[in-house]
């Protein structure tokens, strides 16, 4: 019985650090995509989320700039969509683990 306990004890702490760990890769890209987009990208154009031109001789350029740092943003959104996914799922299992953990602790 203690075995198996022990057992249930360290399959319940391994999925909680992938959870941790799956969910601070998520956060942490999230977060890289929200400074992509609200983050001046140089002293010139200024953040993409607020671009308004300063002039024709400067829009072509800060134009290629911010479209380049937008889809930045949406290619780590979208990779890390499947890391919530993941997350999420962990979250799901760890929670089943803490019942059958508690279940055969007795409480």
């Amino acid at each position: 019985m203690e075995d198996e306990y022990f057992r249930k004890l360290k399959d319940y702490e391994s999925k909680s650090l992938m959870m941790k760990l799956v969910g601070g890769l998520t956060v942490a890209g999230w977060l890289w995509a929200l400074w992509l987009v609200f983050a001046p990208g140089n002293g010139l154009c200024g953040a993409p989320a607020f671009y308004e031109p300063k002039g024709f001789h400067m829009q072509e350029a800060c134009n290629g700039e911010l479209i380049g740092r937008i889809g930045g943003a949406l290619a780590v959104f979208l990779v890390s969509l499947p890391l919530a996914g993941v997350w999420g799922w962990a979250f799901v299992r760890l929670l089943d683990s803490r019942r059958a953990l508690a279940a055969l602790a007795g409480r």
